[in-house]
């Protein structure tokens, strides 16, 4: 298969008694090094999709549903699709999955570098909508009309990577960017995304600073001053593409990475609440119920809950 696995013991807590998986790609699968792969979801049966254990990857994905439905518990929220629908996850993100058999789907998956270090821009990948995280479901219905089209690009791909000559490595480029851009296109007509995200490198950059320094800078002033812009041109950036103010949008990242920590399940709440900067875990405590209505700990165990449902 395409992809290697780790396992993370987490230490021993009465809250957790699930293991971490980690999935690695599997870059030497056919010989030479090659960063993205395409296969059908019944060739990995039980190693990823079929588990309900909390795991993560190291890669991106985007699932190609056919037939079926099912749901994803992914980032502490269910998510429910029904086929045909297209799924994107991007890499180190906990989730877990709920489908009541092997369905019929296609999974292409690659790491970032593959198409950042081709295209010379490190920020492409947050350019596309629905691996940049920007409040909208990570799932795409699709029409009839598109089922067949994307289909029989992403049958391209993989009959490419299992018939390789010396260009097919430009070859699998070209095909995963023209998948990525219609995928994008269609993604953000279905949601009705009109900010002009590819053109404003400012907040692509914001974005990528948030993923970097989150857990040591949540303030406004500090990341107005890491872009060289001031507060209020960062606030106006801010509302354009998101419709929120930088400083919600900086908790709102400050959340999202406490809650991928409270589900690793590998550091206490304490811990996690000084790894992210807070000066006490009471106010850690008091920010996350501030956002979600809950406690860490309670929404630690809930989640954990949905697992054994």
């Amino acid at each position: 298969m395409g992809i290697g696995v780790s396992i993370h013991y987490p230490r021993t807590a009465p809250f957790l008694a699930t293991i971490m998986l980690n999935f690695h790609f599997h870059k030497y699968k056919y010989g030479k090094e090659l960063l993205v792969d395409c296969f059908k979801l019944s060739e990995i049966a039980g190693r990823s999709i079929s588990m309900k254990e909390l795991h993560a990857t190291t890669f991106y994905e985007i699932f190609f549903f056919l037939e079926g439905n099912g749901s994803i518990i992914f980032e502490g929220s269910q998510l429910d699709f029904e086929s045909p629908a297209v799924l994107f996850l991007p890499p180190a993100r906990p989730r877990r999955w709920n489908m009541p058999g092997i369905p019929d789907c296609s999974l292409i998956i690659f790491e970032g570098e593959f198409m950042e270090s081709f295209l010379k821009d490190h920020l492409f990948l947050h350019r596309l909508y629905y691996f940049g995280n920007f409040d909208c479901a990570p799932v795409l219905p699709l029409q009839s009309k598109d089922v067949s089209y994307f289909r029989d690009l992403s049958d391209r791909i993989k009959d490419e990577i299992r018939n390789q000559s010396s260009d097919s490595q430009h070859l699998l480029r070209a095909y995963l960017y023209q998948l990525l851009i219609l995928l994008n296109r269609n993604y953000a007509d279905y949601y009705q995304l009109k900010g002009n995200l590819y053109q404003n490198t400012n907040i692509l950059k914001f974005k990528d600073l948030l993923r970097k320094h989150i857990r040591e800078k949540q303030t406004v002033k500090e990341y107005a001053e890491l872009l060289g812009i001031n507060r209020n041109r960062l606030n106006q950036l801010c509302h354009e593409s998101f419709g929120k103010d930088a400083n919600m949008v900086i908790r709102n990242e400050l959340l999202q990475s406490c809650k991928n920590e409270l589900l690793t399940g590998n550091k206490t709440i304490a811990e996690i609440s000084y790894e992210h900067n807070f000066s006490a875990p009471s106010n850690f405590v008091r920010f996350f119920k501030s956002l979600t209505k809950i406690s860490p700990a309670v929404y630690r165990t809930e989640y954990m809950q949905i697992d054994n449902d």
